[in-house]
């Protein structure tokens, strides 16, 4: 089985995530730390046993094949990596290869993650400009009320 990388893309280091950029479309891939070991060992000469036994020494994750499956299914579903001869695919869950290998919570965030995000077209990423609203008037000022004399109170008148 021979997985190699696809070409037309760019990428660049984030932190600890391996962001991938497809130019020939709108996707953008951030791959995890795992992720990332896995897409860089895809160099068409590397087995699934020697990509498991590096990515253990890189991310202590256990040397299992069925995770390098999950990283490669993966990378394949978003398109960065090809197989030339395919092997049938493992069908194994994430959840179901926690249990199996009885991973802590610390390791399971381990796993291989591939999240892909759409780039908005560059005409879509202008910015959009308010309609400026028309000026007002000036506002009328309110009158002020005149005041009304008091006028004294009548005076009670008494039969």
């Amino acid at each position: 089985m021979a997985v190699r990388r696809v070409e037309s893309v760019q990428v660049e280091r984030a932190a600890d995530e391996l962001l991938v950029v497809k130019t020939d479309s709108l996707e953008v891939h951030a791959l995890n730390q795992s992720a990332a070991a896995f897409y860089e060992l895809c160099d068409g000469r590397s087995s699934k046993s020697e990509m498991a036994t590096e990515v253990r020494r890189r991310t202590g994750l256990p040397a299992d094949e069925e995770i390098v499956d999950l990283a490669l299914g993966e990378l394949v579903e978003a398109g960065l990596v090809a197989i030339d001869d395919p092997e049938p695919r493992s069908s194994i869950t994430r959840r179901a290869l926690i249990r199996r290998l009885g991973l802590s919570s610390m390791a399971a965030m381990m796993l291989p993650v591939v999240e892909t995000i759409l780039v908005p077209p560059v005409t879509a990423a202008a910015p959009v400009r308010a309609p400026v609203p028309a000026p007002t008037a000036a506002p009328t000022p309110t009158p002020t009320p005149t005041p009304t004399p008091l006028l004294p109170a009548p005076t009670p008148t008494f039969n």
